[in-house]
């Protein structure tokens, strides 16, 4: 089996604040009966023991949410702890949170940077375009205290990472969004897209278009391509070249099957993308299957394949070895065999930047296997 992360939700859906385009706080309706879901420490032990069990190069465990801060610093303690019992010797374990950085603590940072987590921080852009969605329960933006948390987090040392949600709100102020990370000492950056749909399938007002995705990624490829390429890390351009490199490990997105995570609930719970955390896409618990079980049931096995079942349309495309369909939750139309609603935006992007991106790629000694320019695959070898 391939090597995986897990996905640890350990206070669940539960979060700080009421950010209106936020797909997983409604994941919490999954356990209607846990009015405050945290991980008991019999949980964290099962997981923890499953994990150490399978065979991986890296043991890679993203702590997210909801607000994974809401465990406190304690528990947090408790995680180092107990990796350090359960782990197999010579073991390498990688730790990253992804965090609102509004509920950091002293206490926290102080953990965090001693043993290195990688932390993710949700910073959309100056505080107008920041606070238009990230607010309180209150109704309050929660700009200031991302920031004053961020700041917390690298006084103590932890590396951190600014994360971006491209909405409608700041989708068109690409430039402004790119700089206000830089202002705040930000070097490595990731920019994700907001695509939301309701019941019917028709988007949320806060989803943007494959044609603002594409005017997004490109407005800020432009000053960094010219100013900040050798100073500023940007994993939606690396990912791209380390795919035309012909790497595997790369964005899940870029990917032919749908295998790099599993997402363990606060109670056990295992599910194989946070983006389909539901009851159809349930794979067991902790307490009762291993991983092992788990990756190789026919309930993931269907679910890791999904991601091959695209329309003629994109495997007569150009650039489908460098997206691969994009992500399975993007795609429109009956099933999962819609084209993704980003693809005009990628088509763009790998149009306009793909020969400076493949000039990167050589640069570094790699050969170009999936270019942006090459010629269309044959379609037996696709």
């Amino acid at each position: 089996m391939r090597p995986f992360a897990l996905l640890m939700k350990p206070a669940g859906a539960d979060c700080n604040l009421r950010c209106d385009y936020c797909f997983y706080l409604k994941k919490g309706d999954l356990y209607p009966d846990t009015a405050r879901p945290r991980m008991s420490d019999e949980t964290l032990r099962a997981v923890l023991q499953r994990y150490f069990k399978t065979r991986q190069p890296v043991y890679s465990m993203v702590w997210q949410g909801g607000e994974p801060t809401l465990m406190g610093a304690a528990f947090f303690r408790r995680v180092v702890d107990m990796q350090k019992e359960v782990a197999p010797a010579g073991a390498r374990i990688a730790n990253a949170i992804q965090t609102n950085a509004t509920s950091i603590r002293e206490d926290l940072a102080a953990h965090l940077g001693r043993y290195r987590f990688l932390a993710g921080c949700s910073i959309d852009g100056p505080a107008d375009l920041h606070d238009a969605h990230r607010q309180t329960k209150t109704g309050r933006g929660s700009h200031k205290k991302a920031v004053k948390g961020l700041n917390t987090l690298r006084r103590h040392g932890v590396p951190v990472n600014g994360v971006v949600l491209v909405s409608a709100a700041n989708v068109g102020s690409a430039l402004r969004v790119y700089r206000h990370l830089l202002d705040q000492g930000l070097r490595h950056l990731q920019f994700i897209p907001c695509v939301e749909f309701d019941s019917a399938g028709n988007p949320l007002p806060f989803t943007i278009t494959g044609e603002q995705w594409g005017g997004f990624l490109l407005s800020i490829f432009e000053q960094w391509y010219r100013s900040h390429r050798g100073s500023v890390s940007i994993r939606n351009f690396e990912s791209v070249m380390a795919k035309m490199a012909g790497f595997s490990e790369t964005e899940c997105r870029f990917c032919s099957r749908c295998d790099q995570y599993l997402v363990v609930e606060h109670n056990g719970d295992v599910y194989p993308c946070d983006f389909f955390v539901d009851r159809a896409h349930l794979l067991g618990n902790v307490f009762t299957h291993s991983f092992e079980r788990m990756r190789a049931g026919e309930a993931y096995a269907e679910f890791m394949e999904r991601k091959g079942r695209v329309p003629g349309a994109c495997a007569e495309c150009r650039f489908f070895r460098l997206c691969m369909g994009d992500c399975p939750k993007f795609r429109t139309g009956p099933g999962d065999e819609g084209v993704s609603r980003l693809c005009r935006g990628w088509t763009r992007f790998f149009d306009e930047a793909g020969e400076r991106l493949e000039f990167l790629v050589r640069s570094a000694g790699f050969q170009v296997r999936f270019g942006a320019s090459r010629q269309r695959m044959p379609r037996e070898d696709l």
